[in-house]
């Protein structure tokens, strides 16, 4: 149950990030003030059924089991998801914004699920178009969009050019420049280095691994290396040093993430940050690792919260007229 106290915001918003294989639920209060977070196990690949209407279920349940008291105890709140549950595969498919895009989205973007409970609004996802000829393919996200928009709010106002790196199973690249986002790449470096160490030769090369930063270290430098010998190459040199004892089978798998964000870096760096300021966002120990692979380039980045997601839905929300901009500041009591 909701207790309200003088001191403690009422709640105005129910806010999730559903993604592919997680899902993260907030409970919102004035200016955006977390007042509750659950982590459940409900991501897009727990919840797609054999047909639409069992899907349908599987969604509202889960949707039901992560928010249903907070709904119980204010039924009148407003809710809004971003990520994976907007997707062909999800929930309902909430379609894309093509890129360059305002950063302000509106009543008139976003999708609503009716449900049991009430409604659920789906922020669109962003897509960059493939060149028509088919020479240059194309982006997308979901997700991500409203994690930039939060980062943003936790910034102070800039009207130069910024690069956002957000680390992650997929990482993306988004350039932002006069309050639009402009265009973004995705590294799919997350799931290769999983594919890598779960069903590769190197997993099994491995043993039970530790913390080990200077073997980290040693798989950025081979970004650096010049001429590059390519990731492939790179990767199996791993098993070589472990074979010749110059690297420990419990090392492996923090050189192996060096070698694969170094490739990362060493790729995108020209194109999407070259004399940008960079600002990470995501899981604080990414964020380290994506931190020290640029440092190894001679770039500095800020890093900003994990919760930025939670900062952009409540932004989308006060855009898209859910929630009174009245709610949008902190009453002067909870600021001090």
């Amino acid at each position: 149950m909701i207790q309200n106290t003088p001191d403690i915001s009422p709640p105005r918003l129910i806010a999730l990030d559903w993604g592919t294989s997680s899902q993260r639920a907030w409970l919102l209060g004035d200016g955006g003030r977390i007042l509750d977070v659950r982590r459940p196990d409900f991501g897009l690949l727990g919840m797609t059924g054999d047909d639409p209407e069992s899907r349908t279920r599987a969604y509202e349940a889960a949707f039901d089991e992560a928010c249903g008291d907070w709904i119980a105890d204010a039924p009148d709140l407003p809710a809004i998801a971003c990520g994976m549950v907007g997707s062909a595969q999800g929930w309902r498919e909430a379609g894309y914004l093509t890129t360059p895009t305002d950063l302000a989205i509106g009543a008139g973007d976003l999708t609503a699920v009716s449900h049991p409970r009430g409604v659920l609004h789906l922020v669109p996802g962003l897509r960059v178009a493939s060149a028509a000829d088919g020479s240059v393919p194309g982006d997308v996200m979901r997700g991500e969009e409203t994690q930039i928009i939060g980062a943003l709010g936790l910034l102070p106002p800039t009207d130069g050019p910024l690069t956002i790196v957000l680390p992650g199973t997929h990482s993306k690249w988004a350039r932002v420049e006069d309050h639009k986002i402009v265009s973004f790449a995705t590294a799919m470096s997350g799931e290769l280095y999983g594919l890598v160490m779960e069903h590769g030769i190197l997993g099994r090369t491995a043993t039970t691994g530790v913390r080990d930063d200077a073997a980290f270290g040693r798989g950025l430098a081979t970004g650096t290396s010049v001429p590059s010998r390519g990731l492939p190459a790179e990767l199996f040199g791993a098993r070589a040093f472990v074979l010749d004892g110059l690297l420990d089978p419990a090392s492996l798998p923090d050189y192996v993430s060096g070698v694969i964000i170094a490739d990362e870096v060493r790729h995108l760096l020209p194109h999407y940050a070259a004399g940008h300021r960079i600002l990470l966002c995501g899981n604080a120990d990414l964020c380290r690792r994506y931190a020290a692979g640029l440092r190894v380039h001679g770039v500095a980045a800020d890093i900003v919260a994990e919760e930025a997601a939670a900062q952009g839905l409540w932004r989308v929300a006060i855009d898209a007229g859910l929630l009174d901009p009245d709610a949008s500041t902190i009453p002067e009591k909870e600021a001090l």
